[in-house]
């Protein structure tokens, strides 16, 4: 594999060779550090194309794409100023929402409500970006609109499951806004359902915690939060849902070193 891996980043810099003022060859080695978790290359090859197609919305918004992968005070600033800068080239979905994971991630939640609605207006079709804008609301204590957003997100996520019933992630996310709603048969197989496809998925893991948590299974829901941290999640992931606060907060939750 790791020689697959080598030949095909040759073949990438060859096509940049026979064409070095062409900005795509940039873009497409770009996109294979991406798919290798190589932030850093990646982010230079974007910047080549961006000194090569300055007007480029997509590039500044892959940017930021990298930036953000890197995870830290540094980089996120980065990464914002690369979303903002495509978004003044070019108002698109992809860099409002991206813009707008950002600011959550930072819990500037008014600032990241603004952009994910923004994002939702341009296409409003994404169970995911509704998950975002829910949190968000949630974090702002928002009731009256968070129930109006879980509802979206659940009809949606509803219908993403009738054609792809193996995504884990959807099942667990159905899981666990059933059981917001009470719902605890249904809020029941979709989180059995998630945890036969993907065991040990730190997102899934983290979601089945919240939902046992909402289903008034403290014991379970401790245990899953762990396991979530075990299975790669950081503590900052688990900090950044409000539904698992009081989990983090329970006193065995660290008594059992779970930090």
């Amino acid at each position: 594999r790791m020689g697959r891996v080598q030949d095909a980043e040759e073949s990438y810099k060859k096509a940049i060779a026979l064409k070095p003022d062409y900005w795509d060859g940039y873009n497409s080695l770009a996109n294979f550090y991406d798919r290798q978790s190589r932030y850093a290359e990646a982010v230079n090859q974007y910047r080549r194309v961006i000194e090569l197609t300055p007007d480029n919305p997509a590039a500044y918004n892959n940017l930021g794409a990298e930036y953000q992968s890197m995870d830290d005070a540094g980089s996120a600033k980065q990464a914002e100023d690369a979303f903002k800068k495509s978004l003044t080239l070019s108002p698109t979905y992809a860099a409002y929402a991206n813009l707008g994971n950002l600011y959550m991630g930072e819990r500037r939640y008014a600032e990241a409500v603004d952009m994910t609605k923004r994002a939702l207006k341009l296409n409003d079709g994404d169970y995911r970006v509704w998950i975002n804008l829910l949190l968000n609301e949630r974090w702002l204590k928002d009731e009256a609109n968070a129930s109006q957003t879980r509802e979206k997100a659940q009809s949606l996520l509803e219908a993403f499951l009738s054609e792809h019933p193996q995504d884990a992630t959807a099942q667990s996310w159905l899981a666990v806004l059933q059981s917001e709603a009470h719902l605890r048969k249904k809020s029941q197989e979709h989180l059995e359902a998630a945890l036969a496809i993907s065991p040990n998925d730190p997102l899934v893991l983290a979601n089945v915690a919240e939902t046992y948590e909402n289903l008034g299974d403290r014991a379970r829901a401790l245990d899953y939060a762990s396991a979530s941290l075990k299975s790669g999640f950081m503590m900052s992931d688990l900090q950044g849902r409000p539904g698992l606060e009081q989990v983090l907060s329970d006193k065995s939750f660290h008594a059992s070193g779970r930090k």
